[in-house]
């Protein structure tokens, strides 16, 4: 399997694993901008999240937008590292770069 192929086949399976976990997936070609968006990056997938308007703290008093962020990307690294996956957290980036495990 060349290397384009493992990613996509990478990104399928972490996409199929979210989605059990209850996760709706964001999709760029539909035009969604907001949600949860699985992608790749340099031969790994990357997972990251666009808040929608009402839980950007600009529009909200109340909503912590970094609070928000760090208690998903932990549940992602939780739920994809007990699937079996390499996860590593971009926090720079805002978003966790999976691998396969080795």
């Amino acid at each position: 399997m060349n290397d384009e192929a493992f990613v996509q086949d990478l990104l399928a399976d972490v996409c199929r694993t979210l989605t059990r976990a209850g996760f709706d997936i964001a999709s760029a070609r539909s035009g969604q901008a907001t949600g949860l968006r699985v992608g790749q990056e340099h031969g790994t997938v990357t997972v990251s999240w666009i808040p929608a308007d009402e839980l950007d703290p600009a529009g909200r008093v109340d909503a912590e937008y970094e609070g928000i962020r760090t208690a998903l990307r932990r549940a992602l690294q939780e739920i994809l590292t007990q699937a079996g996956y390499a996860v590593v957290v971009d926090r720079t980036r805002g978003h966790v770069r999976v691998r396969r495990a080795s």
